[in-house]
């Protein structure tokens, strides 16, 4: 039993990597006209402070580490060394969907990076609507160790494959339920959708992992690494996507930019692009958020629950249950509360027999309260607070923006707390100028 415990725990302290969007906007609410800060290494050159798709969308990327509260705290300073260096007037968007939007779209600019890049964003912004790229979310990226591999006795690239299919399947099938938990887009802001646009006339729960929300509707197969690349690769020759990249699945697998070396390489990672950003925390993402992250992975990896012969049956389905859950009113119970409820269960029961270096059982019971009580949950809590009124919603997200700014540039540099005053301003400096900085063992 102590062997399957601490075999167990090597899951759940797989490597967690967290991508954060947000738009840079000014006093107004509106997208900022600034340019990327000078004050930060170039934007072609800065590897975990850069700019996204768009000009203003800035995009924070966090080292793999085997904690959450680490992954936080390496957020939280990256957020720092950015909020740090905006103009005087700049603020940072907490809002997936993105703020006010000028008629004719002239305020939403593509990030100028490289010539390929730019030459790939502009014509995926022709093809699908400039105003849909302008959604930002936060991306979890989840990996097994080498010690976990190897407490699982498992070796070779296709044994580590199936593994990640099992975790990729189950995301994808389940994702209706993390919608449900931490969807936080009830509502979209002027000139968002065109006139003729049926849009919901009152608040969902998730504009953003709707139909509404930016994406192409291709998914590829998960009932094999082969059937996954050769599903993206023929969708770019039949042009659904315009490259390799354009895949934008609920869970993407990954090793590096061309996804042919998944078949020689293996996959190295998944990646999951669920989340809207949280707009209660200034960082964009909560500590349960990414927990239950990590617990779904490990009962997904332990259990290994999903055939693979009718995983692109079930995914449809299940893509379907997640936009009627997004679309769903936020203070309603979802019409997949007893699903839900059964699933947690499941969950407690797993986290209850094995040894998890975090509170997973108060987690759960967090989470069947969230469940039961969707003024809980994130678009609950908006509305049940401010209303169905969208300008109500702006003006207190504008708040947010503002006051987040103010507690994080005033904060001691987060992770590094117990240096000096002086050398805190050099740890900011040195990250700002691209280099990256480890957070002590200390505080793993």
């Amino acid at each position: 039993m102590m062997k399957q415990a601490k075999q167990v725990s090597d899951f759940i302290n797989s490597t967690i990597g967290l991508e954060v969007e947000t738009h840079r906007i000014n006093g107004k609410g509106e997208l900022s006209h600034k340019a990327y800060p000078h004050g930060l290494l170039n934007e072609r050159q800065h590897h975990f402070i850069k700019n996204d798709f768009l000009e203003t969308q800035s995009e924070l990327i966090t080292p793999p580490t085997k904690t959450t509260i680490k992954g936080l705290k390496y957020l939280g300073v990256y957020h720092q060394a950015l909020r740090s260096e905006l103009s005087g007037n700049e603020y940072l968007w907490p809002y997936s969907m993105p703020p006010k939007l000028k008629a004719d779209h002239s305020d939403i600019v593509i990030a100028q990076t490289d010539k390929e890049s730019y030459e790939y964003r502009q014509q995926v912004a022709k093809i699908r609507k400039i105003e849909r790229t302008a959604e930002t979310g936060v991306h979890v990226n989840v990996g097994l160790t080498k010690k976990a591999l190897k407490d699982l006795k498992v070796t070779g690239k296709e044994a580590t494959d199936a593994l990640y299919l099992q975790a990729a399947i189950g995301f994808m099938r389940y994702r209706w339920l993390l919608t449900y938990l931490f969807g936080a887009t009830p509502v979209a802001f002027e000139n968002y959708f065109s006139p003729e646009t049926q849009a919901p006339k009152r608040p969902v729960r998730s504009l953003r992992n709707s139909h509404f929300g930016f994406g192409n509707g291709f998914i590829s197969s998960y009932q094999s690494v082969q059937a996954y690349v050769d599903g993206i690769l023929k969708a770019v020759d039949d042009q659904q996507l315009i490259a390799q990249r354009e895949y934008y699945g609920t869970v993407r697998m990954k090793r590096n930019d061309d996804v042919r070396d998944l078949l020689t390489k293996g996959v190295a990672y998944i990646e999951l692009r669920i989340y809207d950003l949280d707009p209660f925390e200034p960082l964009g993402v909560s500590e349960n958020a990414v927990d239950l992250i990590r617990l779904m992975f490990a009962y997904f990896i332990n259990e290994r629950p999903f055939k693979l012969d009718p995983a692109d049956d079930d995914i449809h389905r299940a893509e379907k249950k997640n936009d009627q859950v997004a679309l769903e009113d936020p203070l309603t119970v979802s019409q997949y509360h007893d699903e839900a409820v059964a699933f947690i269960e499941v969950l407690e029961q797993f986290s209850s027999q094995i040894v998890i270096p975090f509170n997973a059982q108060h987690l759960c019971f967090k989470l069947r309260e969230m469940i039961d009580n969707p003024t809980l949950t994130p678009s609950g809590r908006l509305v049940s607070w401010l209303g169905e009124d969208p300008h109500r919603q702006f003006d207190q997200l504008l708040k947010f923006a503002k006051g987040y700014q103010d507690d994080l540039t005033h904060n001691p540099a987060i992770g590094f707390e117990a240096l000096t005053a002086a050398d805190q301003q050099e740890v900011m400096q040195t990250l700002k100028n691209g280099i990256p900085v480890r957070i002590k063992s200390w505080l793993k």
